[in-house]
């Protein structure tokens, strides 16, 4: 079993898909970052301050995030 998340499934035609680019540089690779939240202890279910890692993808060539790779707030 494949245990790459987001890979393409077995059956999906490559060619039908569209590159994603970067809005900065026009580049197609990008690597997996994280934004980091500070969670106040007033609503952290733990009752304690503590910290929320977001998962994005940022560009590999110039570090830019793209606006629809970002959390909505």
């Amino acid at each position: 079993m494949n245990n790459i998340p987001n890979m393409p499934r077995p059956g999906l035609d490559f060619s039908q898909t569209e590159p994603i680019k970067c809005e900065e540089c026009d580049s197609e690779v990008f690597q997996a970052a994280f934004i980091l939240r500070k969670v106040s202890a007033l609503v952290s279910p733990t009752g304690k301050e503590t910290v929320a890692p977001m998962q994005l993808f940022a560009c590999i060539k110039c570090g830019h995030v793209n606006k629809d790779m970002l959390p909505i707030e």
